[in-house]
């Protein structure tokens, strides 16, 4: 399941890095189902072949500010592709 991982997330323009994926595009969104925030997909990284994947979205009054989030598999199903 890792390697068929990895092969989807470089068709999807994803740049492997070592352990690391890459996916800075500001096509690949995903949406927190509670608050529907929206975060865009930073990178993905592989420990021990399990993922963990890098996201960030903008806030503020004129959205100036960044705020990140790291999510581990266990988090997976609380967020939906947008």
């Amino acid at each position: 399941m890792y390697t068929e991982m990895l092969e989807s997330l470089k068709r999807k323009g994803g740049k492997l890095k070592g352990k690391t994926v890459d996916m800075l595009s500001s096509g690949l969104l995903i949406r927190d189902k509670n608050t529907k925030h929206e975060y865009t997909v930073e990178e993905i990284r592989f420990d021990d072949e399990k993922p963990t994947v890098k996201c960030y979205r903008y806030y503020g009054p004129s959205g100036e500010k960044k705020v990140y989030i790291s999510l581990s598999e266990d988090d997976f199903d609380k967020y939906e592709a947008v």
